[in-house]
């Protein structure tokens, strides 16, 4: 009897588990098609290299999962609660027919085990589904063969997926039995006539709050973004202080505006008056007076989801496109030992015949020429901002001769100089010797006193995945004092696209001479490399930020629902007082959107000066924009929380239509 009566309450609140059913699918969905990267990468074909990063990759997400478990499992706890609140009358005539409360529980309990069995199914099946998806993804990054792409199945995020939801849904079980037996018959059949209390803000308290607040977060807001040079001079836990302020902020802000909003609307009577304003405004007063620090956290995730997936969606699109740039060649050594010549290489037969463009130019070193040399008038302002460069180590010089050998192989700016000049060539935090051109400072290199060059040179000489040449000097080939040799670089390409050519070629460089005297780089180390960091981002970025969306939009979805039960007679009373459907389910849906925006808003406004930190971080990378990445994070936010939203106002309206 009890499951045919368990089934009938499925069916017949089917509506009301909406919300219910859609995280518990996503979050099973989202959970299987993280933990299924065994399965993804098993039908690639890869190097040894790149499976020992898929390793990484899967060890991390592995970790990771047990943190998402515990938001998963407090999300359904609190999803639970909602509909245990919304059938306790219900409940309570259960009892005055006379089903004891160990019954209930147990109605409830196999209600709770079908709903789960039915979500954790249609949750796989829609991770089994995405996962192929995933794959060609990884094999993307990776550039892997998908030659033998077939339809994939992971046992292991099977039996994972299985063993942490049905971990939690256990607890939720117990959770469930628990509320049930504490609960009076009383308690059970007045339920929607209790409201949640709402202690009443002193008006000048709010004002006061409000101003600290703003105080709070412009400062928090200045740090990371004007003052973050001044920030960072300090140990990196002085972090710590933006982020405090912020979310102290945050939660002051939130607690301020519940306060005196309603008061400051009410004022403007031509929108306070207008059809069901009135009601809406109050509504919405009372939900934020009601979960202040529920809506501040919420705020926060939103700002942290913004910010991570923004972050990820750029790096991935940056090193995408960056080995071209900086890694053209397919292949360097370079000689630290004068013992050892680089030219060994080429004497190789196999090597000969299948390579091309080997150039081979050197570097050169003045001991009395360093970097706190090289920054002439402008060393003691660059002291101060950059503690982290060793000063007293040598610059590096090249002859111009060398140097446009090499940008020619290398796809770079050349410069032409007079012999009573220097060039400077960089492409890591340029503005270091821009304002040392600036500054029109003279250097003395090799005994020859010369003047600046008329710009800075964006170059490099080491290959690498991103932009690391804080800065090099070029001088005329007349001034080179031969005996100071530092470097012998070689550099060249392949002329072969067969694979086990390229191999061989691949570990004839790594083996030559494996003496900690030669530096070895090669295009294809480069890009495994990149291709790991960028995986490793972005899986845990869009793994982490899709469970906070879910997470903080399924909260605001329960606390709406939640408040639509207790707030059936008054829309009852609007009824009654003439207002039609079409003015209540107007009155519903602005209800609704400014709920589901207010935090989001805020977040938003959190996220344009985050953002700004995070691109002063991803500077040293390179990424001067990451407009990129935040097209990728609007459009995932749009899908999450849109559904959400709309999932929202439908079964709200279907709640307030109920008889009560």
């Amino acid at each position: 009897m009890l499951y045919n009566l368990s089934l009938k309450n499925i069916k017949k609140s089917f509506k009301d588990y909406a919300i219910y059913f859609v995280t518990l699918i996503l979050g099973v969905c989202i959970f299987y098609l993280f933990n299924s990267m065994d399965s993804q990468t098993a039908i690639l074909e890869v190097t040894s290299r790149q499976s020992e990063m898929i390793d990484l990759l899967e060890r991390i997400l592995s970790y990771i999962s047990v943190f998402v478990s515990f938001i998963l499992g407090f999300l359904i706890i609190y999803a639970s609660r909602f509909l245990i609140k919304k059938r306790n009358k219900e409940f309570g005539v259960y009892m005055t027919l006379g089903m004891s409360k160990r019954k209930i529980s147990l109605l409830l309990l196999i209600e709770t085990f079908i709903i789960g069995l039915i979500s954790l199914a249609f949750g796989l099946l829609l991770g089994i589904v995405l996962s192929q998806i995933t794959s060609i993804f990884v094999a993307n990054l990776f550039e892997a063969n998908m030659s033998k792409f077939t339809f994939n199945f992971s046992k292991t995020a099977l039996f994972k997926t299985i063993l942490y939801f049905g971990i939690i849904y256990f607890i939720v079980m117990i959770f469930n039995t628990i509320i049930i037996n504490k609960n009076k018959l009383i308690d059970l059949l007045q339920a929607s006539k209790k409201q949640e209390k709402i202690r009443i803000k002193s008006s000048m308290i709010s004002v006061i709050l409000f101003f600290i607040s703003v105080l709070m977060l412009g400062s928090a807001y200045y740090m990371v973004t004007a003052g973050v040079n001044d920030l960072l001079k300090y140990d990196v836990s002085i972090l710590l202080v933006p982020i405090l302020l912020g979310t102290i902020g945050t939660i002051l802000f939130f607690y301020s505006v519940a306060g005196m909003s309603l008061k400051i609307i009410s004022k403007c009577h031509n929108l306070y008056s207008k059809k069901l304003n009135t009601f809406v405004f109050k509504q919405i007063n009372s939900k934020i007076n009601t979960m202040v620090i529920s809506i501040s956290i919420i705020c926060l995730m939103l700002f942290f989801t913004l910010c991570l997936l923004t972050s990820a969606f750029t790096i991935k699109d940056y090193f995408n496109n960056s080995i071209n740039t900086y890694a053209p060649v397919d292949y360097q050594i370079i000689s630290i030992n004068q013992n050892i010549r680089v030219t060994e290489f080429l004497e190789d037969t196999f090597v000969k015949e299948n390579t091309k463009d080997n150039l081979i130019v050197s570097e050169y070193y003045d001991e009395n020429f360093d970097y706190a040399k090289s920054l002439g008038k402008v060393y003691e302002q660059i002291k101060q901002e950059y503690s982290y460069i060793q000063f007293d180590s040598p610059v590096l010089i090249m002859s111009e001769a060398d140097y446009n050998k090499l940008a020619r192989l290398l796809k770079i700016d050349t410069v032409s100089i007079q012999d009573d000049e220097y060039a400077i060539v960089s492409n890591y935090n340029t503005d270091i010797y821009e304002s040392v051109l600036k500054s029109n400072s003279t250097m003395i290199i090799f005994n020859h006193e010369l003047k600046p060059y008329k710009k800075l040179i964006n170059g490099f000489v080491n290959i690498s995945g991103n932009p690391a040449n804080l800065g090099f000097f070029v001088v005329s080939d007349q001034i080179i004092e031969k005996d100071h040799l530092k470097y012998e670089i070689l550099s060249g390409n392949y002329n072969s696209k067969d694979q086990r050519i390229i191999d061989k070629l691949e570990e004839k460089v790594k083996k030559f001479h494996t003496e900690e005297t030669l530096i070895k780089d090669t295009r294809y180390e480069i890009e495994i490399s990149a291709a790991g960091l960028t995986a490793i981002i972005t899986f845990i970025g869009l793994y982490l930020g899709i469970i906070f969306l879910i997470s903080s939009s399924a909260i605001l979805a329960l606390k709406e629902l939640s408040d639509c039960i207790d707030d059936k007679k008054k829309y009852k009373i609007l009824r009654q007082i003439g207002a039609d459907e079409k003015e209540i389910n107007k009155a519903l849906f602005m209800q609704t959107f400014i709920f589901f925006m207010m935090p989001l808003s805020i977040a938003v406004i959190h996220t344009i000066f985050g953002l700004k930190f995070c691109e002063w971080i991803l500077k040293s990378l390179g990424i001067t924009s990451i407009l990129n990445g935040s097209y990728m994070t609007f459009i995932f936010l749009i899908l999450i929380y849109g559904i959400y939203f709309i999932i929202t106002y439908l079964c709200s309206k279907n709640i307030i239509r109920e008889r009560i």
